[in-house]
């Protein structure tokens, strides 16, 4: 627990913040030498430096997919004995003719005969995402060219590998701006008796030959809206030396954790404004009281497992927490039943509570602060996929500085299943596919 000394004590003066052991800190406050502080002051650290990070991390970025680029386009003048490994890896196999390289390549160079024979097409950024929109040597400042199927395919499976969300969600493939989704009403509450979890059918005991009252479910409809995931890089006109790896898998792995990290932001925090819903700002997220603040302990665990929607499995079920959580898991005890840390030093550690994986993402709120640690169950939570991405290139957007700016556009939406948390049948208590541990 942090505390901060009110008077000289212990050799330190006025004003000291330290951590202690619990016992030690509520001594001291209660003897009125310290006060408990009530935000982690390391938060802001943390924050500050994740921020420098991820500055440095879209710099290097930047300055690898330059030189890839270079690499790539020399890679393709070669023997298709030496272009191989050069641009899928030493030990891979792949068609130099149809990469993913050549795709953006193509772009870059605004080769239409080549994108029209890869399957791609032009489209504008202000039209309708229906519009079919003819080849043209337009800039990226206009529109994109889609991404073939084939490279689609293989980017948005990268992208599920490296997500939280999408690899356990249910997919729900779209042709339009939006669909109506089919969904049972389980958030009226029941008579006593009845349950919500079949959606307003009924049962009753009768006699033989006794008129039996009719019942259907009560299906309500959910409206799944795509909307943009826009991204963008600048690269400097400066080209550098080569880059000693595989073009075709570094150029998918750029995009695809680029999709999978802003795509899961959304999906866990977003508003559903201009974005999907995330399952933090739902109105059917329950909140469990937290039994100690700035911590996260069994009791709590116990508190979020007892309101979660029972028949997930641990294919779709997942605790989500902040990196600032960790070091609260890791010295939790429980036994090997409940709570799992294994580490054969052969690979990273794997992280289980109640044989739910326990997945760390900075993508969440910071410890002591509300949903620090989620339990979701991502079966209940739809994600409607365009199936579409594009891609451009403009060299216009910033000439000032000497950079060119690569530029995506993907089309995704997503909410929660169920319009809210159900009531069970003593109309008091409720349970949720998604649970937040409060502040």
């Amino acid at each position: 627990m942090f505390v901060e000394l009110v008077k000289e004590s212990m050799g330190q003066k006025a004003g000291y913040r330290f951590d202690t052991d619990e016992a030690i800190a509520k001594a001291l406050i209660a003897t009125g030498q310290a006060k408990q502080i009530e935000n982690d002051p390391l938060a802001p650290v943390i924050a500050k430096s994740m921020e420098s990070m991820l500055s440095s991390i879209t710099n290097t970025l930047n300055t690898t997919l330059e030189a890839t680029l270079k690499e790539f386009a020399n890679a393709q003048g070669k023997s298709r004995k030496n272009a191989v490994p050069a641009i899928f890896g030493e030990g891979n196999n792949g068609d130099p003719k149809a990469t993913f390289g050549k795709f953006l390549l193509a772009i870059h160079n605004r080769d239409v005969k080549a994108l029209e024979e890869m399957g791609s097409r032009f489209a504008e950024w202000d039209s309708p995402i229906d519009k079919k929109t003819a080849m043209s040597t337009q800039t990226g400042t206009n529109g994109g060219f889609l991404v073939p199927t084939q490279f689609h395919d293989k980017l948005m499976a990268m992208v599920t590998e490296k997500s939280i969300v999408r690899s356990r969600a249910t997919i729900v493939p779209m042709t339009s701006r939006s669909v109506q989704i089919p969904a049972l009403d389980v958030t009226t509450a029941p008579s006593a008796g009845d349950t919500a979890f079949l959606g307003g059918v009924v049962g009753r005991w009768t006699e033989e030959a006794t008129a039996v009252n009719e019942t259907e479910p009560n299906l309500k409809q959910i409206e799944l809206v795509n909307y943009e995931l826009s991204g963008y890089s600048k690269v400097s006109n400066t080209l550098l030396q080569d880059s000693a790896i595989g073009l075709e898998a570094f150029l998918m792995q750029l995009f695809s954790r680029a999709i999978a990290w802003y795509e899961d932001y959304a999906f866990l925090r977003g508003n559903g404004v201009g974005k999907p819903l995330g399952v933090q700002n739902w109105t059917g997220l329950i909140s469990a009281t937290r039994t100690t603040s700035n911590l996260f302990k069994l009791a709590d665990v116990a508190n979020m497992y007892a309101r979660l929607l029972p028949g997930g499995d641990e294919s779709s079920i997942a605790w989500v927490g902040h990196p600032t959580v960790m070091a609260q898991l890791i010295q939790m005890t429980g036994g090997d039943n409940i709570i799992f840390l294994a580490n054969d030093l052969q690979g990273k550690p794997k992280m289980k509570i109640l044989n739910y994986d326990f997945l760390v993402s900075e993508k969440v709120p910071a410890l002591g602060t509300a949903n620090d640690v989620t339990l979701c169950d991502f079966h209940h939570y739809l994600i409607g996929d365009r199936s579409q991405i594009e891609i451009a290139y403009s060299e216009h957007v910033a000439f000032l500085t000497n950079q060119s700016v690569w530029r995506f556009v993907q089309r995704v939406g997503g909410q929660p299943w169920l319009r809210d948390k159900i009531t069970l049948s003593d109309a008091t208590n409720s349970l949720s596919p998604f649970i937040g541990l409060a502040a």
